[in-house]
């Protein structure tokens, strides 16, 4: 929820010297004259914005006369101690910073004000402000977004530049797909990122698995509907348990593997209940789909803050994809010292799986949640983004199951999170944006 700031306006007058008389004879004729300058001076600082790249100066200019505002921002990380939480305190420091100070963002860890499913509610009656929500839970509400998630699983996988490419990739896909910006829209809501392709999904079970028939007839932890029916293809059986979940099902023998990002395993800690890793890296599991969204209350703010707030999400979002990886490499690291195994699935079950991931495509096309030329321009996108990456100087120096040892967590993703922010189409959705600012 909003809140505005105890302290005075920032708006200030000056008034040129004039006599007493004049004062006196002008006062009552002018009196609502002058209220209604006021009001017009106001209602313009509410509506005046900047162009995106502006100078400090201009920044601070076109938000002098406005009221300092604290917003909430809910997310998934457990504390601000965590890895999952540097993406948000850097958008925080970016949107202070920016804001010289006037908007103060109040982080609501864990989820815990509106879990998933009342994520929409929250926003759109105001006990959150801004928020992370998985939208795969939803599918009838975004069903587009499922089915973005099914076909960029088509998208070659590597630890480091392959989780970079499928985040810009399912960012473009997200800003260019109008069937799901309009049900944002409809929900009331405003996306900052329409579409988070997350970590990338592997199996951790209970024994060691390297082939499709490992998985024959496993009870499999799946979070949407296009990981159960690709589950069900491999002749397991897909359980719906919550995510917090899976560890004690996992200790109890109710469930075989936790099909799920590294970066979700490591927080929960399932690596102790099921160390055994098998991954993939020619095709994906179907993604499970997010998105960053803002309520009522963010569409209540002045021009200006709202434009502040979108451009440092873009900041903190890229940086997301450094937390996957991040928390990828401590996966490895946890699982190396219980005794783990890490396997990449042979050749057979990757082309199988390519092979469905192929057939949930069609479906969708068919559905109509995404275009027909849409596997077409999954292919471009990964070609564009992956050079695009390379020539940005991230590479990957080794493989998933040494990860731990040869990524760097100090790496810096500010210029790969700009270059999404300004190729991707998110500009052209940023506040203002119609109306030249």
């Amino acid at each position: 929820m909003i809140s505005k700031s105890p302290k005075l306006s920032r708006r200030r007058k000056t008034y040129g010297a004039v006599s007493l008389l004049a004062i006196a004879g002008l006062a009552l004729s002018s009196c609502a004259g002058d209220t209604g300058e006021a009001d017009a001076d106001e209602a313009s600082a509410e509506t005046e914005g900047f162009e995106y790249g502006a100078s400090q100066e201009e920044v601070n200019e076109a938000i002098a006369d406005l009221e300092p505002v604290t917003l909430t921002f809910q997310n998934a990380a457990p504390s601000e101690n965590a890895p999952a939480a540097q993406p948000v305190l850097k958008f925080m420091e970016a949107v202070e910073e920016r804001s010289n100070g006037q908007i103060t963002i109040e982080p609501i860890w864990s989820m815990s004000v509106a879990n998933y499913p009342e994520v929409v509610d929250a926003l759109q009656d105001g006990r959150i402000d801004m928020s992370y929500h998985l939208v795969g839970y939803e599918p009838q509400r975004f069903p587009e977004a499922t089915d973005i998630g099914s076909a960029l699983a088509s998208t070659a996988y590597s630890p480091m530049v392959g989780e970079m490419t499928a985040y810009a990739v399912g960012a473009e896909l997200g800003w260019q797909n109008q069937g799901l910006l309009d049900s944002y829209e409809a929900e009331g809501l405003t996306p900052f990122v329409p579409f988070v392709a997350n970590g990338a999904y592997s199996l951790s079970c209970n024994s060691e698995l390297s082939t499709a028939d490992d998985m024959e007839g496993a009870q499999i932890r799946a979070g949407s509907l296009a990981q159960a029916k690709a589950v069900e293809h491999f002749n397991a059986t897909p359980t719906s348990i919550e995510f917090a979940e899976a560890f004690e099902a996992l200790q109890r023998g109710t469930i075989d593997c936790d099909l799920s990002p590294m970066g979700a395993k490591e927080i929960s800690g399932v690596y102790e209940a099921a160390p055994h890793l098998g991954y993939t890296t020619q095709a994906s599991w179907p993604r499970f789909p997010a998105a960053y969204l803002a309520g009522s209350t963010f569409q209540e703010l002045p021009l200006a803050y709202q434009q502040i707030i979108f451009d440092s999400q873009q900041l903190g979002l890229g940086n997301d994809v450094g937390n996957y990886i991040n928390s990828n490499a401590l996966f490895i690291d946890d699982t190396r010292s219980i005794d783990g195994t890490i396997n990449e699935f042979d050749q057979a079950m990757q082309d199988e799986l390519a092979n469905f991931i192929t057939v949930l495509q069609d479906e969708a096309i068919e559905a109509g949640t995404i275009d027909a030329d849409t596997v077409s321009q999954i292919e471009e996108l990964d070609e564009k983004w992956s050079s695009a990456i390379s020539e940005m100087g991230y590479e990957d120096e080794g493989e998933m199951d040494d990860l731990n040892e040869w990524y760097d967590p100090e790496t810096n993703y500010d210029e790969f999170s700009w270059a999404v922010y300004e190729e991707s189409g998110a500009l052209e959705h940023r506040p203002g944006a119609n109306n030249g600012n």
